[in-house]
């Protein structure tokens, strides 16, 4: 009767084991190769352009693919038709970042103010720049344009 139970034992611990271990794999899996559920127009254009990315996620929509990734230390996403054009694509970073004659303007009119992060916005029709800047009592958003032109977008005065 002991060893029965104990053979009962053993196949119920080997069951538990093996499902174990196929959770594992099949986990690893959909971790390990996110990319299949991409065309492969719409990957071979993401690699030719960004051959460096690093942090690669990819997701699938009804109409588009979204890949999220990390390129030089900036932040990125872009959407993608799903026959691989471009629809737009959004970039975090800061302001070192941020194009030159951008910046002059920003200073220029913003003087005293620190450049807390940059949202780049880009699309077909052109690039926007939503700058979070700060100094001791408030916080604004500012859009930039490709042109230089600036825009208050918010203003939060800081907590006491």
């Amino acid at each position: 009767m002991l060893t029965k139970q104990l053979k009962n034992h053993k196949s119920i611990a080997m069951k538990k084991f093996f499902s174990l271990i196929s959770a594992i794999i099949i986990g690893l899996q959909s971790f390990s190769f996110p990319a299949r559920i991409v065309n492969e127009r719409v990957l071979q254009t993401f690699k030719e352009n960004f051959p460096n990315a690093e942090q690669v996620i990819w997701k699938e929509y009804p109409e588009t693919y979204v890949v999220n990734f990390v390129e030089d230390g900036i932040r990125s996403s872009i959407i993608y038709e799903k026959d691989g054009g471009f629809i737009s694509s959004t970039r975090y970073y800061q302001e070192k970042n941020l194009p030159y004659y951008l910046l002059v303007n920003v200073r220029k009119k913003y003087p005293g103010k620190k450049v807390y992060g940059v949202t780049e916005i880009s699309t077909i029709s052109g690039i926007e720049y939503f700058l979070k800047m700060e100094d001791a009592n408030i916080w604004i958003t500012v859009k930039v344009d490709s042109e230089g032109n600036l825009t208050l977008v918010e203003k939060y005065k800081k907590a006491s």
